[in-house]
């Protein structure tokens, strides 16, 4: 046992609170205790970075998996029968194995696809903008935050228009019991839509291998393998294909929707962010760096140690859990000076670790850097200010991802 105060993570209060919480934590040590689950929870910028470029002592292949209440478990087992089981792929696997998976998506996420994605991205941003009303409350997530990145993601994919509303519906489902308790109703009707998502994708890959259209899934296509296929050949079943999908479907749709929204709350009614972006449109990548760390929309990430190690005073077994909080890092005292304010003009504003860093950063930062660019200097030729409601809206009740689940706002067009 370690002499400092276990941080009850799945807690009201947490959920409530998460930055108080993390600044109490971040103040009592580097490493602390979780309650109930004796994770440890690593809350200091310079020891976060630590584990992250250290795979090897700290391991991403993590399978633990959320229990199915007893009561469900019959009828979600029935429903994923249906299916093909999820397996590791980007988000919870080590090198070899990563470096491959990564290699084969990576294409579509460098500077010169998303180069070529952008005027695209900038005219739907055009199209929504033009659409938010003048002087009237609305949900600005419902209305710009959600689809952009929704609109994106598919494109990368290469899935159809008819298809938007769907992968909303979909990466919703993939994220509901991550850090979080929903009811057994709301269990199952997830459960459904992920087979949906399975369904669906395994009947475009399979049609994209005789008849390919322009895009990730196509490319994808032509990995999987033949039934009994080796795993350790070239081809990759369709299982793990799945698998990765569903993470590219959140990664580029879930945490970059909710960081849009959550930028409203942070900045949203000072015009003098909007009218700098105006005047200097690269201006908006200082905004972007800095909402994006104060956001935070994946707040913590998990590693399980491998070997017998030292962090912060603290000794590791085997078989640890860690439970990197990039939030708290992200705040951390000793990195960034008023850490809780909004300061785009701070230095060393790349210094945060929102995307992650070292091998399992995150691939889709640079599609979501591109987008929230896009986004403000956008809006900013359309409105002068867009001011948060008193009661904004509810946030996601989840301890590892985090945003707003409406943004109730106002916009004051130019």
């Amino acid at each position: 046992m370690i002499d400092r105060p276990a941080i009850a993570v799945r807690s009201d209060e947490f959920l409530d609170d998460p930055v108080g919480c993390l600044a109490r934590a971040r103040a009592a040590g580097g490493v602390c205790p979780t309650t109930p689950d004796n994770w440890m929870l690593v809350t200091r910028h310079e020891l976060v970075r630590t584990v992250l470029l250290d795979p090897e002592t700290y391991s991403s292949r993590i399978n633990k998996h959320h229990t199915v209440p007893a009561e469900i478990a019959d009828e979600v087992g029935a429903l994923r029968a249906q299916g093909w089981p999820y397996t590791s792929a980007l988000g919870t696997n080590d090198a070899p194995e990563h470096t491959r998976l990564r290699r084969m998506v990576n294409k579509s996420f460098t500077p010169r696809g998303l180069t070529a994605l952008e005027p695209l991205v900038r005219a739907a941003a055009e199209e929504l903008a033009a659409a938010l009303p003048d002087g009237e409350e609305i949900d600005f997530q419902a209305m710009f935050g959600e689809p952009l990145p929704v609109w994106a993601i598919s494109r990368v994919l290469g899935l159809p228009a008819e298809r938007r509303d769907d992968i909303r519906r979909w990466s919703t489902a993939a994220v509901a019991t991550i850090g979080s308790n929903p009811s057994a109703a709301q269990w199952v009707s997830y459960e459904a839509d992920l087979l949906d998502f399975q369904l669906t994708m395994a009947a475009v890959l399979e049609a994209n291998r005789d008849r390919p259209e322009p895009g990730l899934i196509a490319e994808l296509a032509g990995a999987i393998a033949e039934d009994g296929a080796d795993d350790g050949g070239e081809g990759v079943q369709m299982s793990l294909l799945l698998t990765l999908l569903r993470e590219l479907v959140v990664a580029g749709n879930e945490t970059t929707g909710k960081f849009i929204a959550e930028s409203i709350r942070l900045f949203g009614a000072d015009e003098t962010v909007w009218q700098r972006i105006r005047e200097n449109p690269q201006f908006a990548t200082n905004v972007v760096e800095e909402a994006v760390r104060l956001a935070s929309p994946t707040q913590h990430a998990m590693r399980v140690v491998t070997r017998e190690t030292d962090l912060d005073g603290v000794a590791l077994q085997p078989g640890q859990l860690v439970m990197l909080s990039l939030a708290s890092a992200n705040r951390d005292e000793r990195v960034f000076e008023s850490p809780d304010a909004f300061d785009p003009d701070r230095e060393h504003g790349r210094a945060h670790l929102a995307f992650g860093q070292g091998p399992h950063m995150c691939i889709g930062a640079g599609l979501a850097r591109m987008e929230s660019v896009i986004a403000w200097q956008v809006l900013a030729e359309h409105v002068k200010s867009i001011v948060p409601s008193a009661d904004s809206g509810p946030y996601t009740r989840s301890y590892i991802l985090r945003g707003p689940l409406e943004m109730r706002a106002t916009v004051n067009r130019r």
